[in-house]
């Protein structure tokens, strides 16, 4: 029983923290890290108009995992493929 009693207040204070920490998730996120985030967004928003559409016909290597983006028509898509699968053969 006196190991109980010894440990009580330390649940109880335990039990406490953890109700003020999930009350302080449950706050909305300060105004300036809001309009950080906005900010972030708009310059995102930027970088996209600013790359442009990349136009169909357009190989782009992508280094990690090593592969490559392709866009073209399906009949191209296809054979692409069965190119890839002829070199995987080799």
């Amino acid at each position: 029983m006196d190991l109980v009693r010894r440990r009580a207040p330390w649940v109880v204070a335990l039990l406490l923290g953890s109700a003020a920490a999930s009350a302080a998730c449950a706050e909305e996120p300060s105004s300036a890290y809001q309009a950080s985030l906005r900010r972030t967004l708009e310059r995102e928003k930027q970088r996209r108009r600013a790359r442009g559409d990349r136009p169909v016909g357009k190989l782009v290597p992508y280094p990690l995992p090593p592969s490559l983006i392709i866009r073209q028509t399906p009949e191209v898509h296809d054979e692409v493929r069965d190119f890839l699968r002829l070199l995987r053969r080799l």
